[in-house]
């Protein structure tokens, strides 16, 4: 028996004012094979000593400290699927992508730091130990996340949603969805991105760009990308959730109605190659644990929010098929008359003066 497993940052405290997870929950069943569990003390000892040389004692530290992660177990013996000679690199293969898409389907629902990524292995049958062949690492003290998801921690709501929303989501990534696949792909990237906060925001636009937008003119500009996130989110649906700061950070109340302009605003000045206005870089549009928040940091948090609200709204209500591709998109936005012609006609609408003597 093998195993691929991916580490999950930590568990929710009473520290950052989220609910103590439960722990009797786990292992938690997510799907068929798949499970969140506690694998703390799992790590043959000494597994990772070969390497300590090579990485360093700080990476060792973290791969040791695993607590608790997505586990994949399966059998990597020889198998016949449909005629097909299936080998065992084929089954590693599998497992690796089956984690590695769990894992983005829970970046959407409760982004968290990550300190050590991917690890493969086997089981060894008479202590269930996990004997480490192979895993992956960070660039260590590079990689963060935005401001208000320093204290993101798992909850068991969490993983509640991640087993309601897996089968969906595993079904769109190995489908022909291919605005949804490409935004989520644009969200892990930006994710991981740890050189520049200015590449990370522009592949998060990237990926609201592919729910929202297509290469049709009718159906591209910050017009119509804006009035289709306030229609399919709601304008007045708040960025940030009780949960999403501890009770003694005061949670602002900026709505999506308020600052998607804003946000793409400054994704065309940069998209553009225009100076970003010094000014944005001292305005303070909230407060946070380690202080005030400037404006750069809060937009790259909504943007964030509207990836992963609108992807898991995508898979929650239906909606998938409206996003293999930019006609079926352009065709469910065009029915709410949110093209480029008729949202400038109903501005035009909008401005002109009434008539004298109409009611």
């Amino acid at each position: 028996m093998r195993f691929t497993l991916y580490p999950i940052y930590w568990l929710a405290d009473a520290v950052t004012g989220d609910e103590q997870f439960d722990l009797t929950q786990l292992p938690f069943r997510v799907i068929d094979g798949v499970t969140i569990e506690t694998v703390a003390g799992r790590f043959r000892e000494g597994t990772f000593d070969i390497h300590r040389e090579s990485l360093g004692t700080k990476v060792i530290e973290k791969l040791e400290g695993v607590r608790h992660a997505l586990v994949h177990r399966y059998d990597s013996q020889f198998t016949v699927e449909a005629g097909e000679f299936i080998a065992e690199h084929e089954h590693e293969r599998r497992s690796n992508e089956l984690v590695s898409q769990l894992a983005a389907c829970l970046r959407l629902i409760r982004p968290m730091r990550q300190d050590a990524l991917t690890i493969r292995g086997v089981i060894h049958e008479e202590d269930g130990s996990f004997d480490v062949t192979s895993f992956e690492i960070p660039p260590l003290h590079l990689i963060e996340v935005p401001d208000v998801q320093h204290l993101y921690q798992l909850r068991n709501q969490d993983c509640d949603d991640l087993k309601r929303y897996a089968a969906e989501f595993l079904r769109a990534m190995r489908g022909e969805y291919w605005k949804f696949r490409m935004a989520v792909q644009f969200h892990d990237l930006g994710h991981f991105q740890c050189l520049d906060w200015k590449a990370r925001f522009l592949l998060w636009c990237s990926a609201i760009e592919s729910i929202y937008t297509s290469h049709n003119r009718e159906h591209q500009g910050s017009l119509v990308a804006t009035s289709r996130i306030k229609w399919f989110l709601g304008e007045t649906t708040p960025i940030y959730a009780p949960s999403d700061m501890p009770d003694w950070v005061r949670r602002p109340q900026f709505t999506v109605g308020q600052l998607v302009g804003d946000l793409y605003d400054m994704r065309n000045f940069e998209a553009h190659g225009d100076k970003i206005p010094d000014e944005l870089f001292h305005e303070a549009l909230r407060d946070g644990v380690n202080g005030p928040v400037k404006r750069p940091e809060v937009l790259s948090e909504v943007a964030s929010f509207i990836i992963r609200t609108s992807l898991l709204k995508i898979l929650r209500d239906g909606l998938l098929d409206h996003f293999a591709d930019a006609g079926p998109a352009e065709a469910y936005f065009a029915a709410q008359n949110l093209t480029k012609s008729a949202l400038r006609a109903a501005r035009r609408a909008a401005q002109l003066p009434a008539r004298p003597g109409a009611p």
